[in-house]
């Protein structure tokens, strides 16, 4: 978990420094949405057999 918190920490970092307002969040819903297109392409192909 230390790995973890770290690769967190540098995350956040790298996004508050960036140029999109509230970068340090941004990337964590960045992720969550692009999760939810994966899955529901994902069942939209699996629905096709």
């Amino acid at each position: 978990m230390v790995q973890t918190a770290a690769a967190m920490e540098a995350y956040n970092a790298y996004w508050a420094n960036s140029f999109i307002p509230a970068g340090d969040i941004t990337w964590m819903v960045l992720i969550l949405i692009l999760a939810v297109v994966a899955l529901w392409q994902a069942r939209t192909f699996m629905s096709k057999f």
